[in-house]
């Protein structure tokens, strides 16, 4: 029975290390298309980046619902980054305002 234990935890510890490999890989390669793409495609994958970092969280049992609710105001708003800069900036200020009541548990 310890064996069996043993060796899910190990191909959970396995899966997990893939998941955050995959996440490194895509932070880095990401970073190394900024340099050729429209400077407005950058706020974009940092947001990709952030939906990717809390779904890692959230796979490692680190879920908050006002995390959602975050995220939903930025992925509504998330492709006038490149038509409506002003507009997306707004909707930015709005996820943060949102984190800071989270955070300070408002």
């Amino acid at each position: 029975m310890k064996d069996t234990t043993t060796a899910k935890i190990n191909a959970v510890n396995d899966e997990s290390q893939e998941r955050l490999l995959d996440f490194v890989g895509y932070v880095l390669t990401s970073t190394r298309g900024l340099y050729r793409e429209p400077q407005s495609y950058g706020p974009m994958r940092m947001i990709d980046t952030l939906e990717k970092a809390i779904n890692l969280l959230k796979e490692q049992g680190l879920d908050h619902k006002s995390l959602d609710d975050v995220m939903k105001v930025v992925r509504e708003n998330r492709w006038q980054a490149t038509s409506n800069p002003e507009a997306f900036a707004e909707a930015i200020d709005s996820a943060l305002e949102r984190l800071v009541k989270i955070t300070f548990g408002e």
